[in-house]
């Protein structure tokens, strides 16, 4: 038996990589200068990471020219989602980033409800507004709502995440999976640098304010992140792998805790995350 056959071993790559990554290149980004440099530099080393693994699966192309128009416009929407994430995990915990990220499921369901003329679920309403409330726990400090710049960024960037996600319906099933990942970081880290502006000097002076070791992991580990989230899905059934995926967040709550010693609302950390997982469970019936 082959066991990367068996979406149960990409959702335990993905788990370790999505977690490795959190708290990794929260350590490599405290020098950040720039969060559109960073984001380019990353970009671009997970796309070199990734070629890596182009002989590990089938390689196909798509013949269809309507399935490239749509990944260019799915490819400027991840340039700004990922701009937009850069910056959100710099001021955020990654437990706090990775409870923020399921917003994304809401908006889809929200998407997929006026666009798609999907039936409006109890089960699944009930599971959103539980995803709504484990945020809005992590916002409540000190008596009141606290919204930062942070916050709002990976607000944002989750609703456009969903928006190129409902566009994004099983493109990847046409392209080798380590090719895909490829175009959907090397394009948006062409259109950066270039509405940007930014001089290869430039990148070369913010990547120099980096430890190497820990900036070259956090590009591996969110290459592998990329690639075990999608063949996850299309192994299993996303009914599954969704809320096991959540599981994120409780892990860099306690990470955070046991390792870093981070103690700062770590009960309302945890709630969050738990209220989080079951909210995704609730809206994959």
């Amino acid at each position: 038996m082959n066991l990367f056959n068996l979406w149960e071993t990409w959702v335990v790559i993905y788990l370790i990589s999505a977690v490795l990554f959190a708290q990794v290149f929260k350590s490599t980004n405290r020098n950040m200068k720039s969060a559109g440099a960073l984001t380019i530099l990353l970009e671009f080393f997970t796309a070199l990471f990734a070629l890596l693994f182009i002989p590990f699966f089938p390689f196909t192309l798509p013949d269809n020219p309507s399935i490239y128009i749509t990944l260019l416009i799915v490819t400027i929407l991840y340039a700004i989602t990922d701009r937009l994430n850069i910056e959100a995990r710099y001021g955020l915990d990654p437990s706090t980033f990775s409870v923020l990220k399921q917003l994304s499921t809401v908006f889809m369901i929200f998407f997929g409800f006026v666009f798609l003329n999907e039936k409006m679920i109890a089960i699944r309403m009930i599971g959103a507004i539980i995803i709504i409330l484990a945020n809005l726990i992590l916002a409540f400090e000190k008596g009141k709502i606290r919204i930062n710049r942070y916050f709002m960024m990976s607000f944002i960037s989750n609703f456009l995440f969903a928006i190129a996600m409902l566009l994004n319906v099983n493109i990847s099933d046409y392209f080798n999976l380590a090719f895909y990942t490829i175009i959907t970081v090397l394009i948006p880290a062409c259109l950066i640098k270039l509405f940007g502006r930014y001089k290869l000097k430039d990148l070369k002076r913010e990547f120099d304010t980096y430890n190497k070791k820990k900036f070259l992991i956090s590009a591996f580990s969110w290459c592998l992140m990329l690639i075990s989230s999608v063949k996850a899905y299309q192994l299993g059934d996303i009914a599954v792998v969704a809320p096991i995926f959540t599981l994120t967040s409780i892990m860099n709550a306690v990470i955070e805790f046991v390792v870093f010693k981070n103690k700062n609302r770590i009960v309302q950390k945890l709630i969050a995350a738990i209220l989080l997982t079951l909210g995704v469970i609730l809206v994959k019936l």
